[in-house]
């Protein structure tokens, strides 16, 4: 298929020492594709990153373009790839460290000249083309990083947290800049991060990688709804509670009890046959949640965050941690906490979730 940029199938990387980074990873791109791969600190982001762009030995197979990635010469691959301002000369001026990758490809003076014309407009960057990258602000050398990146003209585009370093308050203007950048470039783009909203925005899909494993590719609307392992959901929102107990089965439905007896409504209809009397565990949204200060209440408030709609309160009983809105608890109060339903719900020893696929 000639409009497949990239196909991955059964990628693995192993390190020095036995350390599985990346294992069994297969996806592709189409021209035009933006994926975005979301996970916490090492989690395998980078070394992903760093397989597809053919700097580790992997395992398995990379096809760019049709063609396997260890077969095409270092020069010759059409990918982009970066990580952060680190890979800038501090001591060279910015319009040397913008061209650089053309000049270092040989590409004619008019090329190169229209090329920066287009970057130095788009990322702001024309007053500072002879100002040294060691005199720039961190945002401003990110800016030049942009500009050094999508100077190129590629076919894939491997992006790896790039704003790691730029406090997050400052990284959105910034991210506006990446977007109109990769919505004109019309490539396929892989984003590494591990900012929700960063993924969310950029991506058409995301993949939410997890000790190195691909748990789930989809849109943000699908992961939150539907999440196929807690791993995900955790990763999506850590403001949406777990609550574990025995599932049970009774007139209006099926619920979660707790192992103090309390039972906890379950939306989402389980397999009785294989699931019934067993050990489970289910997702409990925020807004499903509802706390009230009691000396009697068998939950205790653990932290207290102040966001635009109220202050969110995080509550633990036993192992089991759910959020609500509340105005009048403050940390280590007491509360009793009605829990309206749970969500999607999962499998205690293995974490995936349980849907009419799943045997145990």
């Amino acid at each position: 298929m000639e409009n497949v940029i990239l196909k991955v199938k059964d990628l693995s990387l192993t390190y020095y020492g036995g350390y599985d980074a990346v294992g069994d990873v297969s996806f592709e791109l189409l021209h035009g594709d933006k994926l975005c791969v979301f996970g916490g600190q090492n989690q395998g982001k980078t070394s992903l990153m760093r397989a597809l762009a053919g700097l580790e030995d992997y395992q398995g197979s990379i096809l760019l373009c049709g063609k396997e990635l260890r077969e095409i010469p270092p020069e010759d691959r059409d990918i982009t790839y970066s990580f952060d301002d680190g890979s800038l000369n501090k001591r060279q001026s910015v319009l040397k460290n913008v061209i650089r990758p053309l000049v270092l490809r040989k590409r004619d003076d008019a090329y190169i000249s229209s090329r920066l014309g287009y970057v130095a407009d788009l990322f702001r960057i024309n007053d500072l083309l002879n100002v040294k990258v060691k005199e720039l602000t961190e945002v401003q050398a990110c800016r030049v990083l942009l500009a050094r990146i999508f100077i190129r003209e590629s076919k894939l585009y491997l992006l790896d947290n790039i704003f790691r370093k730029i406090d997050y308050s400052l990284r959105r203007n910034l991210f506006g800049l990446l977007y109109q950048a990769v919505e004109n470039t019309g490539a396929a783009v892989i984003y590494a991060t591990d900012r929700i909203l960063e993924a969310s925005t950029l991506g058409d899909k995301i993949a939410v990688i997890h000790g190195g494993r691909i748990e789930q590719t989809d849109d943000y609307y699908h992961l939150y709804k539907n999440p196929s392992s807690l791993a995900v959901i955790r990763g999506l929102d850590e403001n949406i509670g777990i609550v574990s107990g025995t599932l049970k089965k009774r007139e209006d439905g099926y619920r979660i009890k707790m192992y103090d007896e309390e039972e906890v409504k379950v939306l989402s209809s389980p397999i009785a046959g294989n699931y019934e009397n067993k050990i489970v565990c289910a997702c409990v949204y925020p807004k499903d949640v509802r706390a009230i200060k009691s000396e009697e209440g068998k939950w205790t408030a653990i932290a207290v965050i102040s966001t635009k709609d109220g202050n969110l309160v995080a509550l633990k009983r036993d192992e089991n941690v759910v959020c609500g809105q509340s105005e009048n608890l403050k940390r280590n109060d007491k509360a009793d906490v009605e829990i309206i339903c749970a969500g999607n719900y999962f499998d205690k020893l293995s974490e995936r979730r349980i849907n009419s696929d799943n045997e145990i």
